[in-house]
């Protein structure tokens, strides 16, 4: 099977560091994205104005519980993420935030996957738009949720 990838692109109405800063807070993501269910820092540096964390991830959808763990980069208005290990043969997820010419932030999001287990990876990728549309929705809700609009 070949990489799932997405890629989407949205406008918000609030400042491209608030954004950065709370795609960054890895901590947070049990409580309101979908199917986190545990997500455990392991290690954690600032390297000049970059924050690089090790994390841990317990996902599930219904009987299917998987972990894996990544290397987060946060930094200048840019998070990267990639896979150190867990079930997939590869993982790779950006994040860009740049303010948007009328006010607010354009959010570009890209992830590429792919599972070991090739029946996880056709259900996955079967799903992808879907899974990434309530991932960005569940940060969209939260940004809401924390920030003051400022377009």
């Amino acid at each position: 099977m070949a990489l799932a990838t997405v890629e989407l692109e949205r406008r918000l109405p609030y400042a491209p560091d608030d954004l950065c800063a709370l795609v960054a807070d890895v901590r947070s993501y049990p409580s309101f994205i979908p199917w986190v269910a545990r997500l455990d820092v392991l290690s954690e540096r600032q390297q000049g104005d970059t924050w690089i964390g090790v994390a841990r991830a317990e996902i599930g959808w219904h009987a299917i519980v998987e972990r894996f763990t990544t290397e987060v980069r946060a930094g200048g208005n840019a998070i990267d993420v990639k896979l150190i290990s867990g079930p997939f043969k590869s993982l790779a997820n950006r994040w860009r935030f740049a303010p948007a010419p009328n006010g607010g932030t354009t959010i570009k999001f890209y992830v590429a996957y792919e599972f070991r287990n090739p029946i996880l990876q056709a259900v996955a990728t079967l799903n992808r738009e879907l899974v990434a549309s309530r991932i960005i929705a569940a940060f969209e809700s939260e940004a809401k949720r924390r920030f003051v609009p400022i377009a």
